[in-house]
């Protein structure tokens, strides 16, 4: 009776009962460890070579072509998959022509617009380009890829040996990347494209390089809150935000942080009041709430501001104003034909301008002949172009030691207080006019970066809203923004010549400036 009465031993015959159990179920989380990190490697190889062959979809004609021999170049290895030593790594590897390869691709034109959308097979066959021969490879924008080798063979299986209720197990995982590009540093503004409609069939990159914008001042006028339209300028919005404040300092000192697709931009509306007194920085005019940076190395003018002004009172190059003799201090002229741009009141010029009076005026001591104007400035000469730009020539002056020419007072011309003083191209209302020596065109201070858009192909540009981008273009500010309206504060026109341009057409300053980028996004 007291055996059948003791409880001796009753815990341990517990833990034998539960033993199959608790060994079962400790399997069972080795192998879901197992799946997890299977399902991890698998995803970064289906990343890495969605990433590889992304970076090839340029829209290139032979874009898949490229992205298939990156995509060969890649390889990974998945691990845990298998219970052997022998099984616990396996390499996947993609081969374009393997029959048995771990990858699946396909080169998608489009992807469904909701992100929860799956890609069926059928959405994938619906959307694939190839590459073969009647192919266009350029219209392939991302890849699909689906990385899967052997199955997950669990260990809790071996509980199960001989009984068909516990199969392998399927891991697989798929990503989907695009080609993107970025540019970065950009002011936040856009020009609506000056030439659409006026080139005809041809794409701006085009005219640009047969040398028909080479020198043509573009007068840019704001677009104040409504449509837009060719010649009109207007804001983009910024990561930095959009304040008047704000906006000063980036368009005075060039610090907006943010990087804009270099196919979409979202515009910011509103008439930019701020940007005046920070453009004008750069020509050493420290107007408003810029006057307490003058000696602020952030806020350094260019190099050569030479603007066709004269010293204030007192000689005073901080209260200099236009000169009303253009004998004796001369800006950048406008071209010789003018027209008016009748939808937005701009005015594009033809190329043509008066280099050799601006030349008289402002370097009689280093006189060019006439009949070698053109010569003069070979390097920088777009083929057709029929004088060298203001840009070509202020950089020339820059490069050959010409700014400060004419810096003497004429006592022959007495001023408010004295014999007035020519302007001579070097900054003399910074009290840092040592920060702005530096010449390389990659920090040149008169030069701007915009996107520039087809306004009237996108009419609907009112407002805040996006619109897709023609092309980037460094800009040189021609003259210092000029005042409109009656309010100080009021912003007046913008007068530029374009420089470059992104795309096949431009001359290839900017292409450090543009970043291709792969995404996944997927």
């Amino acid at each position: 009776m007291r055996f059948f009465k003791s409880d001796s031993g009753y815990a341990l015959v517990l833990t034998l009962l539960f033993m199959p159990v608790f060994i079962g179920m400790s399997l069972l989380v080795i192998d879901i460890s197992r799946g997890n990190n299977a399902h991890s490697d698998l995803q970064a190889a289906a990343d890495a070579l969605a990433l590889a062959g992304a970076r090839e979809l340029d829209g290139g004609v032979d874009s898949i072509d490229r992205a298939l021999d990156a995509m060969s170049n890649v390889s990974n290895t998945v691990s845990f998959l298998g219970r052997t030593d022998e099984a616990a790594a396996t390499a996947l590897t993609f081969e374009i022509d393997g029959l048995d390869s771990p990858f699946t691709v396909v080169f998608l034109s489009d992807l469904p617009e909701n992100d929860d959308t799956p890609l069926t097979q059928a959405y994938l066959d619906a959307n694939a380009v190839t590459n073969e021969e009647d192919s266009d490879q350029g219209e392939a924008r991302f890849v699909y890829v689906r990385a899967q080798s052997r199955d997950l063979s669990p260990f809790f299986g071996l509980f199960f040996e001989g009984v068909n209720t516990v199969t392998d197990v399927p891991v697989a995982a798929q990503a989907v990347a695009t080609f993107r590009s970025a540019a970065c540093d950009v002011t936040p503004l856009f020009i609506c494209n000056p030439f659409e409609g006026e080139i005809g069939e041809d794409s701006l990159q085009v005219a640009f390089s047969e040398g028909r914008l080479h020198g043509r001042l573009i007068r840019l006028l704001p677009r104040g809150n409504g449509t837009a339209f060719p010649g009109n300028f207007g804001l983009l919005s910024s990561a930095e935000g959009n304040g008047v404040n704000t906006l000063r300092e980036i368009f005075a000192t060039g610090g907006n942080r943010t990087c804009y697709d270099s196919g979409l931009v979202e515009t910011q509306p509103g008439r930019p009041a701020a940007v005046r007194t920070g453009i004008n920085v750069r020509f050493d005019m420290y107007d408003g709430p810029m006057n307490g940076n003058r000696n602020n190395l952030a806020y350094a003018p260019a190099a050569n501001v030479r603007r066709g002004y004269m010293a204030g009172n007192g000689n005073n190059w901080c209260n200099a104003e236009p000169s009303d003799d253009p004998s004796w201090a001369l800006g950048f002229p406008d071209n010789e034909v003018m027209p008016l741009v009748p939808t937005s009141g701009a005015r594009i010029g033809e190329g043509t301008w008066d280099l050799e009076r601006y030349w008289q005026v402002n370097h009689p001591m280093s006189p060019l002949v006439p009949d070698d104007l053109v010569s003069s400035f070979p390097a920088a000469l777009s083929p057709g172009a029929p004088v060298p730009s203001r840009y070509d020539v202020y950089r020339y002056e820059i490069e050959n030691d010409l700014v400060g020419d004419l810096s003497a007072g004429d006592p022959t011309r007495p001023g408010p207080n004295g014999a007035r003083t020519r302007e001579s191209g070097l900054p003399q209302c910074t009290g840092t006019p040592e920060s702005s020596l530096n010449t390389s065109t990659e920090n040149d201070r008169r030069i701007v970066f915009a996107a520039i858009i087809d306004c009237l192909a996108n009419a609907d540009n009112a407002g805040r809203t996006t619109l897709p981008v023609n092309s980037f273009a460094s800009i040189f500010l021609v003259n210092p923004m000029q005042q409109g309206g009656a309010n100080v504060d009021d912003v007046g026109v913008i007068d530029v010549e374009i420089v470059d341009i992104t795309g096949a057409g431009g001359n290839g300053t900017l292409d450090t400036f543009v970043r291709d980028e792969a995404n996944l996004v997927r």
